[in-house]
């Protein structure tokens, strides 16, 4: 009887050596089996690679905002996002980039999504929010922050109770910021034209604005570290509004990784709330 020999090469590959009537059966008995382990060898691969999270990439304005983004050292919510991507298991890459540019790249899908962004439903058209039911699930947030009025000390150009705004000229506010259309809705005429929170009080100082809004956290640190505006502004009580901040990712993202997104909006719900990002935020100046 015939028989048949197989040897591994320096290559590795298997190679049939003798032949007989039994060869085209045995090679072909051979084939099978390999074809067999190349195929168990590519799911284990896929299985191995879909195990790994994707990589993200998300920006913010690349303006101060204090406490938790700033140009020159890590904020509040740089080492959140730090901490949640341990959790997450994948890259988190965030990018400082002009407001509405971040905006603009989040809408042609150039970047994965936008942090520190609050809901308003114009955003839904190319964004996706953490959600429950049809309202934001704010136990999703990254943080919660509000927006106040502040006015020349002594001013009554611009007074606000909680329902009604009432202002003689202009309220300045960051351009592409969500409060612009709320403040629109109270009836105030906005001037927008300004990104920064300095530039916009010094527009007030100036004269050129009744007052400006801004969110509360920045515009106090503002106020009080300028002597243009230290004992010169004050804010207005109570807040325009109060609300929280979010991750959102574009559509295109979501629309091919909702699992990844769903897994870094459930890691940065437990960063906030574990006792190191606690203690972060007591200690934080």
């Amino acid at each position: 009887m015939a028989t048949c020999k197989f040897v591994h090469t320096a290559s590795n590959r298997v190679t049939l050596i003798s032949a007989g009537p039994l060869a085209p059966y045995m090679k072909g008995l051979h084939m099978k089996k390999h074809t067999i382990a190349l195929t168990a060898l590519s799911v284990s691969m896929l299985a191995g690679s879909a195990m790994a999270q994707s990589a993200i990439k998300i920006c913010h304005e690349n303006e101060d905002s204090y406490p938790w983004i700033f140009k020159d050292r890590v904020g509040l919510t740089t080492s959140l996002l730090k901490m949640a991507e341990k959790a997450y298991g994948g890259k988190v890459e965030v990018v400082g980039l002009p407001w509405k540019r971040c905006l603009d790249d989040a809408r042609a899908g150039a970047v994965d999504g936008v942090v520190k962004i609050s809901y308003a439903a114009d955003r839904t058209d190319f964004l996706v929010y953490p959600m429950a039911g049809a309202t934001p699930d704010a136990s999703k947030r990254l943080l919660n922050d509000s927006y106040s009025l502040y006015r020349m000390k002594g001013s009554t150009a611009a007074t606000w109770d909680g329902k009604t705004l009432k202002v003689d000229g202009a309220i300045g506010a960051q351009s592409g910021f969500s409060i612009v259309k709320q403040l629109q809705s109270l009836g105030a005429r906005v001037d927008d034209g300004t990104r920064s929170a300095d530039a916009n009080l010094t527009k007030l100082v100036g004269g050129r604005l009744a007052a400006v809004a801004l969110q509360t956290e920045e515009g106090d640190i503002s106020v009080a570290g300028s002597p243009e505006t230290n004992g010169k502004v004050e804010r207005v009580s109570p807040f325009l509004v109060e609300k929280p901040y979010f991750v959102a990712f574009s559509k295109q993202f979501y629309g091919k990784d909702e699992a990844s997104a769903k897994k870094l909006w459930d890691a940065i719900a437990t960063a906030r709330e574990s006792t190191e990002y606690k203690d972060l935020v007591k200690k934080f100046k």
